[in-house]
């Protein structure tokens, strides 16, 4: 047993933290865009605050099941 293999460990749990935290800000940015879009706030606009295109708005609304199209 090296003395590295607690770092390695210890690298692996906070890998693991932060997808954890990265998850739980994807639901929390996907709930914002649908209430945003759900309030009426065009998609271009939303994409303009959240720093995303036009598209990856889109596609958050069609994944969570809010966008209405054309």
């Amino acid at each position: 047993m090296s003395s590295g293999e607690g770092v390695l460990e210890g690298a692996v749990a906070a890998v693991r933290e932060a997808q954890e935290g990265l998850y739980a800000a994807r639901r929390r940015l996907t709930a914002a865009v649908v209430a945003a879009y759900e309030e009426g706030e065009p998609v271009a606009r939303i994409a303009e605050r959240t720093g995303q295109t036009v598209i990856d708005v889109r596609n958050t609304l069609a994944a969570a099941g809010a966008f209405r199209g054309l």
